[in-house]
């Protein structure tokens, strides 16, 4: 595979992602909105929920960055562009699940709360991998690329 398609294959997988979880979102938000019957959810099980979201978001970021870094460890100069961008495609799927999973796991407390409120912690995490989303600086500067083989990745 040449570079620019890899390239391609690694955006659409992430905004793919990022795409399932705001779906879910909205569709937690809209069924909380217009009002559908849920059931009644006790008060103190609310907290313990709302106490594990919190507690899930840092513990999934830390994850995902700890298992990108890790992933991105063998990668070396001397291998081909390709292989480089292989390696940076797994370790980039890994760092998703890190920010996935407190994302979609916010929705489902939401969902079965019926309390919105825990879907900015699925917004926040929508924004964060907007934030780190995989550009051709970025994967420049992560898999430490030559000018070359940065050039060829632009082009």
């Amino acid at each position: 595979m040449t570079p620019k398609k890899i390239l391609t294959s690694i955006n659409l997988i992430y905004f793919a992602l990022v795409l399932i979880m705001t779906g879910f979102a909205v569709f937690v938000f809209v069924w909380i909105y217009t009002g559908q019957e849920m059931a009644p959810v006790d008060a103190e099980f609310e907290s313990l929920l709302r106490i594990l979201v919190i507690a899930i978001v840092p513990v999934g970021m830390g994850i995902g960055y700890v298992a990108f870094k890790a992933g991105l460890k063998g990668v070396t100069s001397d291998m081909p562009l390709p292989s480089k961008l292989q390696r940076y495609q797994n370790a980039i799927l890994i760092r998703c699940a890190g920010f996935e999973m407190p994302g979609m796991f916010a929705s489902v407390v939401a969902f079965i709360t019926g309390n919105e409120s825990f879907l900015l912690f699925t917004a926040v995490m929508v924004v964060l991998f907007l934030l780190f989303r995989p550009t051709v600086n970025s994967i420049s500067n992560d898999l430490q690329l030559s000018t070359r083989e940065s050039m060829e990745l632009e082009n």
